[in-house]
């Protein structure tokens, strides 16, 4: 009498401390004979833990089954649990048909799993670990595991970072730890710093030091998640928020690689586990979440879970078609400065007119296309188009549309070229592009002379368009016009794009009759 006193008060006392859910039905008070699944886990306060609790009971109700769900008020609360226990062995439930458990550890390795060993014995039903894996000599030791390879998954992060030197975050006692050891084995110049619970301080005091940012728990990440977007810094993390999928929405590149834990999937087959008394462990693999993926299966789960929407813009692929260009650069009379002309030739191609001339370097770099054909893909509210110069040289064009008419669009415009996967050049703006309506191309055959000087010392420059996509150029001297040799005597028309391969000037040009 004494032992079910203690269980009740034990009962009572964690309605105050946990989040915890228990379906009933129409039979009699003494228990519930439907049946059903309980789970219970720890530190259900975190956004984690709540798409866990959201994929059980949805899965639970897709298979007819009563849902008991149990979470700890904080990380360590090892208590909580042995109450969950009680409270279930107090039920009288012969409906119960498992148990579904990740372990809470107190500072000294206390946890509830004798607890739940004793009362899946009892009852006769399987238990089945999720997420955090128990100790060894444990009485679950030889139960299936459902969870993360926190492993590979660490070793994968760290591949998607190209620094060498990153400071890399994880919380103590957590799977974090593990993630953070695997990376620092393929990034031995990687800086571990294990964090008690937000990294706010830990974060500020290197923020100078490093470029690169890397934690291996997402939530530490949410509260210094401004700091760090102020300095422009290349951010990763493993688990993902709702701040940080509008980030992705947006078509923000402040997060250079997102990893997010299956927790919908793994809590699912846990479910499923459970119902078939499975014995087998399974590694639920890791969604790596980006701009191009978002579309992907996996990831919308997590987007319905936030209430966030990936923009879908209707007959997006008609609206596209024909000639953009730069609304800054339409009206711009400089011959050639990193203007390009994007063509949408189809729901699947589109062709780009680009030229630039750097003459930074000692040797002038001249990046020339004339209408170079680009595969084209739309997803949501975004169109990439990939192209490439050779077998090497890659050619990426993001636009993240915001609004679109038969005139403008407006977008986060993104050009990156790259050399056997390795980023050569990039650009990055808030673009409004304006729809070209003629082509010029015919119309700039003949000859057109520019006054380059100035009112006390013209210097009169004339060039000679002709239709095999050639032009001869002189410069007058008194009276006379002296053809001047140019390797680089080539040109180009596309829209109102006249591309040369000249050091920008501005010039207005008229035509010699």
């Amino acid at each position: 009498m004494k032992k079910i006193f203690q269980w009740m008060c034990a009962a009572i006392l964690v309605c105050g401390v946990m989040v915890f859910t228990s379906c009933s039905s129409d039979s009699d008070d003494s228990g519930y004979s439907e049946p059903a699944i309980a789970m219970i886990v720890k530190n259900g306060k975190i956004d984690y833990w709540k798409q866990v609790e959201k994929a059980f009971k949805a899965s639970c109700e897709e298979k007819g089954i009563e849902a008991y769900y149990y979470s700890t008020s904080a990380e360590s609360a090892y208590e909580e649990q042995q109450a969950a226990v009680a409270e279930l062995r107090l039920m009288d439930n012969k409906g119960l048909k498992g148990i579904i458990f990740t372990p809470s550890y107190g500072p000294n390795g206390e946890s509830a799993e004798a607890d739940v060993a004793a009362l899946a014995k009892e009852r006769g039903i399987p238990v089945v670990i999720l997420d955090s894996p128990v100790r060894e000599g444990s009485p679950l030791a030889s139960c299936p595991y459902f969870g993360t390879d926190n492993t590979v998954a660490g070793k994968y992060m760290a591949s998607l970072v190209d620094a060498d030197e990153v400071a890399v975050f994880a919380m103590k006692n957590s799977p974090g730890i593990e993630r953070a050891k695997a990376f620092k084995e393929l990034k031995p110049n990687a800086v571990v710093y294990e964090v008690s619970d937000k990294a706010v301080q830990e974060v500020q005091n290197v923020i100078n030091q490093y470029d690169d940012f890397v934690f291996m728990n997402g939530n530490d990440l949410v509260d210094v998640l401004s700091m760090l977007k102020v300095k422009n810094k290349n951010v990763y993390t493993f688990d993902v928020y709702g701040e940080f999928l509008d980030e992705l929405i947006d078509g923000s590149t402040f997060f250079k690689g997102i990893m997010a834990q299956n927790t919908f999937s793994m809590a699912g087959k846990a479910v499923e586990a459970v119902l078939t008394e499975t014995k087998k462990s399974e590694i639920v693999p890791t969604t790596f979440i980006t701009q191009y993926n978002l579309q992907d299966l996996n990831v919308q789960p997590f987007l319905a879970f936030y209430d966030k929407k990936v923009p879908v813009i209707e007959n997006l692929a008609e609206l596209l078609e024909g000639k953009w260009m730069s609304a800054k650069l339409v009206n711009d009379p400089m011959l050639t400065e990193d203007k390009d002309v994007i063509t949408f030739l189809s729901d699947t191609k589109a062709a780009v007119s680009y030229s630039k001339t750097n003459y930074n370097d000692e040797i002038p770099h001249h990046k020339w296309s004339d209408r170079r054909l680009y595969d084209m893909k739309i997803l949501g509210n975004k169109v990439i188009l990939q192209g490439s110069i050779d077998e090497d040289i890659r050619l990426v064009y993001e636009l993240v549309i915001k609004s679109i008419n038969d005139k403008e669009i407006v977008c986060r415009y993104k050009h990156g070229v790259y050399n056997n996967g390795e980023e050569e050049d990039y650009f990055e703006n808030d673009v409004t592009l304006v729809k070209l309506d003629q082509d010029f191309r015919n119309a700039v055959s003949g000859t057109w002379e520019g006054n380059f000087g100035t009112s006390e010392a013209p210097e009169l420059w004339r060039w000679e368009f002709k239709n095999d996509g050639t032009y001869t150029f002189s410069l007058k001297s008194g009276e006379t016009w002296l053809p001047v040799n140019d390797e680089f005597s080539e040109y180009f028309v596309d829209g109102k794009l006249l591309c040369v391969r000249w050091k920008s000037k501005n010039v207005e040009l008229t035509r010699v009759e």
